[in-house]
């Protein structure tokens, strides 16, 4: 019995290992560009034509803020989304990435705030409009001045424009040699949580 329950706890574990694979910033998107618009609160909506529309900032759902520090971890990103944010073409359609955050500025909002704003007071009613787009909350985003993307040698096989925009690094038991950072002069947000509304 011991043993069955061992074998199904270890299937389980990797199941969701493999599940989650980013360690830092699980769930989260980045923006297509850094920005200091689209706060949590914010209600986007994507058309048939999967074009995305900023519908409103919704004023009444409040964010609470909070100062991380340095947060460093794998995400990994589509070819898309890597194009997109950093302008590096990559043959794989997945590339996971070192990704360090320097004095991270979590912004955030609170599920009852959410739920008294959206449906208690009918807000949602007056802005779900279009019934062929699918809507979203924008419920977290992460901001800095200064975030640095680092790539492994197997990735750096995979690109296939724009590798002379990355610095390598020299030195025994760097995994992710490779790098971009990206700076600055004032906080704007690089990353976002969503939930469908």
């Amino acid at each position: 019995m011991k043993k069955l329950l061992l074998t199904i706890y270890l299937i389980t574990s990797i199941s969701f290992a493999q599940s989650t694979p980013n360690s830092l910033l699980k769930n989260f998107k980045p923006f297509e560009t850094p920005r200091t618009n689209c706060r949590p609160g914010t209600v986007y909506r994507i058309d048939k034509e999967d074009v995305l529309y900023i519908v409103q900032d919704v004023k009444q759902i409040k964010s609470e803020e909070s100062l991380d520090g340095t947060l460093i971890g794998q995400m990994t990103f589509s070819r898309e989304e890597l194009l997109t944010v950093l302008n590096l073409n990559f043959k794989s359609d997945f590339v996971t990435v070192e990704v360090e955050i320097k004095n991270v500025i979590r912004e955030y909002t609170e599920q009852v705030n959410v739920d008294l704003v959206l449906w208690d007071n009918d807000v949602a009613e007056d802005i779900l409009v279009d019934r062929k787009s699918d809507y979203y909350l924008i419920r977290e985003t992460v901001a800095s001045q200064n975030i640095i993307f680092r790539f492994s040698r197997s990735s750096i096989t995979q690109l296939v424009s724009g590798k002379s925009r990355l610095k390598e690094k020299t030195g025994d038991g760097v995994d992710f040699p490779f790098e971009l950072n990206k700076k600055f002069s004032d906080a704007k947000r690089v990353f976002f949580l969503e939930e469908e509304i």
